[in-house]
């Protein structure tokens, strides 16, 4: 499954993940919005998932929290 970022009331958007990225620090890879060179950071995840309660639903949380540098516990949102 790739990366999905769910905000509602907008159409969802596949993001991926990589290393092969000068933005990516120490292998944890950054997730990367399909079809652009545009980065979904930690700081603006947070803020996605506390104040319009975005999610992001993948298989691979880990990789997502560590991309994301979100703590190891930290939630990835809940889908309403």
């Amino acid at each position: 499954m790739p990366y999905i970022l769910h905000i509602p009331g907008e159409p969802s958007r596949a993001l991926r993940w990589t290393v092969h990225d000068s933005r990516s620090s120490y292998g944890a890879g950054v997730l990367v919005f399909r079809n652009s060179r545009d980065v979904l950071d930690g700081a603006t995840f947070r803020m996605l998932r506390d104040e319009l309660g975005a999610w992001l639903e993948t298989d691979r949380p880990g990789r997502a929290r560590s991309a994301l540098a979100l703590l190891q516990d930290e939630s990835l949102g809940e889908p309403k």
